[in-house]
């Protein structure tokens, strides 16, 4: 097959066989993953921000708007190092093309060499041997081949060379793949695309051939490649948080880099007609999102702890994947300690969903409330959302313990649990889910003792039936500073709020054996409130005696250590922790809130 016109459709039909060449080979390029971080998933990001697009854009006849359509559906969906450049590369692209409908090999090749030094501008700091490498060299030599050639399947052919030998070369320029004896992922990606073009335009006629590749790895390589995973420290990550925004802005991607330049590395800001996708690695993606978040409309938000990710890639196949939502109250020592997998509830603040834990907390919380437009609420992770995440972990673990927070508080449970279905009609996987009938620092501690009794290798079954009997024997007891809040929330009527500011009521807030919220003293002090909590705490531990307990609370630092000295000479013994609630726990709770949360033996 010859073409020597390119137009909108034929180019999209080729964009997505070579979509579907990256999909196919995306665990080789999550397993030779080295940098900017070990975190395995350049395949993932690649595939994710490729397949989207193949998904989702409607090619038109003419070049330039299919161009245009790819230019914003890839910043849209672009995720990760590798994913970002390729919507870079696209988006400079359609900026620097002339609006045609076909282009013949030289208009198409100065086109793509225009776009490189767009795409240098918008990456922060590119490392050379690397993707950006080899789609420079590539780029650069496509005019200089385009004279002679005026077939565009002759034109892919010979410059795919040129990006292979680009490609060989990435093994000898940074240190990482020097050591690893390895290509580039995204550059190795970035060749299975252009093979995917290659093979689409060469057997069209082949409609039921499947896609190979001569470059796709056998098992003995990948078991190679894994051996040389576990050599990697995951403690030389300087920046812990692979954070992605996609907004809505008019600002110039040079002013969106020179606000977030001091907040981390790997920076890149890509943009398209509509849409700016800011990349970084940070150590903390709240303030990341807090400064974006008056820059424009914030449309979407993603993490990844890299550091957990490379942790758990590294280490042994573990026999129980502990699962639990953001609501559980553990501090981020412990969560890496055992390996606790946390899933975010969102929270909505004037149309945009921040992810609890990670794009939000209460440095940041409090300062949103104070400016938002309507009273923000919180909202649950999808069913999708979740079984996604669990489909990701899933090959590290022989079976998953999953603890939601109370189901009377929230629906999180019944997503969990669809999740869990769907996982469980297409994977031959234990996975047992228990309500905790909990919440805060309760929840956290529940889910800590189960990760206790993972450590000590009990079966399944035998966890199961220990947190379920543990569950009844974990309390918290919350004073809350102001019922505002909890008005405004939907948790009290505006009438039960109202009073109980009038008379400065200052309850003990609990839950039942159910999950359900009652109230199990009063005061009109803090003080009284306090002298409260020690009675409990007395009166709790002559019944049963307490194992362990944490403080939490909402911006109370003072009044937590307070309680924290008070209960210790109590007891005998200090917290587990001190740490400060979920902002979806703080929406109900408010600032100054405090609770001291048990279980006994």
């Amino acid at each position: 097959m010859k073409i020597k016109e390119l137009d909108g459709k034929a180019f999209f039909k080729a964009f997505e066989n070579g979509a579907k060449l990256v999909e196919k080979n995306k665990k080789h390029l999550n397993d030779i993953n080295f940098f900017p971080v070990p975190d395995s998933d350049t395949g993932n990001n690649m595939s994710i921000t490729l397949t989207s697009v193949a998904i989702k854009v409607e090619p038109e006849k003419s070049i330039y708007k299919t161009i245009e359509a790819i230019s914003d559906h890839t910043i849209r969906s672009a995720r990760g190092n590798s994913g970002l450049i390729l919507a870079q590369f696209f988006s400079g692209l359609y900026k620097k093309m002339v609006n045609k409908a076909t282009l013949n090999t030289m208009d198409f090749a100065k086109n793509v060499k225009k776009s490189i030094p767009y795409l240098y501008e918008n990456v922060d700091d590119p490392h050379e041997g690397t993707m950006i490498t080899v789609i420079k060299d590539w780029a650069e030599k496509l005019p200089d081949l385009a004279e002679n050639i005026d077939d565009f399947v002759l034109l892919f052919e010979e410059s795919l060379d040129i990006a292979k030998e680009s490609l060989e070369e990435t093994k000898h320029i940074l240190e990482v793949h020097k050591k690893n004896n390895s290509v580039d992922a995204g550059a190795q990606g970035f060749i299975y695309f252009l093979e995917g073009i290659i093979y689409y335009w060469k057997n069209t006629d082949k409609t039921n051939e499947e896609i190979k590749s001569e470059d796709e790895l056998n098992e003995d390589d990948i078991a190679d490649i894994d051996s040389n995973l576990n050599e990697l420290d995951q403690e030389d990550l300087k920046y812990r948080y692979c954070t992605e925004i996609l907004l809505q802005t008019d600002l110039k991607n040079s002013i969106i880099k020179s606000q977030l330049k001091a907040e981390g590395d790997s920076l890149i800001v890509a943009s398209s007609k509509d849409n700016t996708r800011v990349h970084i690695h940070t150590n903390d993606p709240a303030k990341v999102t807090y400064i974006l978040h008056d820059k424009g409309k914030i449309v979407e938000q993603k993490v990844d702890d890299m550091k957990f990710q490379v942790s758990i890639n590294q280490g042994p196949k573990r026999e129980i994947a502990l699962i639990t939502d953001s609501i559980a109250d553990i501090p981020q020592n412990l969560i890496d300690k055992y390996e606790i997998h946390m899933i975010p509830l969102n929270m909505m603040i004037d149309g945009v969903s921040f992810l609890d834990r990670q794009t939000i907390n209460l440095d940041y919380f409090f300062e949103y409330l104070e400016n938002a437009e309507e009273f923000p609420s919180s909202s649950l992770p999808t069913a999708d959302f979740i079984y996604n995440y669990l489909m990701k972990i899933k090959d590290r673990y022989n079976s998953m313990l999953v603890i939601s927070v109370a189901e009377e508080l929230s629906g999180t449970g019944k997503a969990f649990k669809q999740a869990i279905k769907k996982l469980q009609s297409e994977e031959e996987l234990p996975v047992t889910y228990i309500d905790s009938r909990l919440n805060s620092g309760a929840q956290g501690l529940l889910v800590l003792k189960a990760a206790e009794e993972i450590e000590k290798g009990k079966s399944l079954d035998e966890i199961e039936k220990i947190i379920k009997e543990y569950r009844g024997k974990a309390k918290i007891y919350v004073n809350v500073n102001t019922f505002d809040y909890m008005v405004k929330g939907g948790r009290v009527s505006p009438m039960k709020g109202f009073i109980a500011n009038l008379l400065n009521f200052k309850p003990i807030v609990s839950l039942d054996e159910t999950g359900k919220g009652i109230i199990k003293g009063k005061s009109i002090t803090r003080k009284g409130v306090s002298k409260k909590i020690e009675d409990l705490v007395v009166n709790i531990n002559k019944k049963e005696p307490i194992d362990k307990y944490c403080i939490v609370h909402s911006k109370a630092d003072q009044l937590a250590q307070e309680w924290k000295d008070d209960i210790t000479k109590l007891l005998g013994f200090g917290p587990e922790y001190i740490m400060n609630i979920s902002s979806v726990t703080a929406l109900n709770a408010g600032p100054g809130s405090v609770a001291f949360s048990l279980i006994s033996e």
